[in-house]
């Protein structure tokens, strides 16, 4: 276990979400500047983390909300993160910097993307983070493209997993955010928290070694 990962431990799904809200919560109430800025991620694991916020969070007029990563499909789609998003914060008050679907190029949307959340965030505070049970993070697969991308902060990545393309937050983003969650919960993810436990190779241990302090927020025992 890196001595970088902090550890949460709780005893459900449930009871994890909850203490990832207040986790947020508190550094929002700690921050004394203007915006605060909370990248979200897509599926099903912080679903309930979001309505707790979108409950718990008194005033959302200085939180900007911006997509880690989005399947590069059309935002009605069931399988869009910016549609969850939405569906949660859209009526909440907060800024919310969305991804855009041109159908055209994943690749451009990708730049577009990239200049919107520059010019609108000077900091990223806070970003919220899933881990696959190939322990990838955002939309960055074992041995896909934008794994050795240093350059840029968000890119386009074929990935022909349930869309071919995504567009993501890169490695270089996400070492320079000031807090990194990963909430991992559910039986099927205990292979792989054990593996990222152990220091293992994978993307989400890529990131925890690339940083100072990365937290783990999870139901299974380790």
């Amino acid at each position: 276990m890196s001595e970088s990962l902090i550890v949460y431990k709780a005893n459900n799904h449930l009871e994890a979400s909850s203490c990832l809200s207040n986790l947020l919560i508190t550094e929002i109430n700690k921050s004394t500047e203007d915006n605060f800025s909370i990248g979200l991620s897509g599926g099903n694991t912080p679903k309930i983390t979001y309505s707790l916020l979108r409950n718990d969070i008194k005033d959302f007029s200085r939180i900007i909300f911006w997509t880690v990563d989005e399947r590069w499909v059309p935002q009605d789609d069931e399988s869009s993160n910016q549609k969850l998003v939405n569906s949660i914060f859209s009526d909440s008050g907060a800024k919310i910097l969305e991804v855009e679907y041109s159908g055209i190029s994943a690749d451009e949307d990708a730049k577009k993307y990239s200049a919107k959340i520059t010019n609108n965030i000077n900091t990223f505070d806070t970003v919220i983070l899933g881990v696959g049970e190939d322990g990838h993070i955002a939309s960055l697969f074992p041995e896909s493209d934008a794994i050795n991308d240093s350059d840029n902060i968000y890119v386009s990545n074929e990935v022909n997993v349930l869309s071919k393309w995504r567009v993501t937050a890169t490695f270089k983003l996400l070492q320079e955010a000031k807090n990194v969650y990963l909430l991992v919960t559910g039986s099927n993810k205990k292979e792989v928290l054990q593996t990222i436990m152990d220091n293992g190779d994978t993307s989400a241990n890529k990131l925890i070694n690339e940083r100072n302090q990365t937290f783990l927020v999870t139901d299974q025992e380790i």
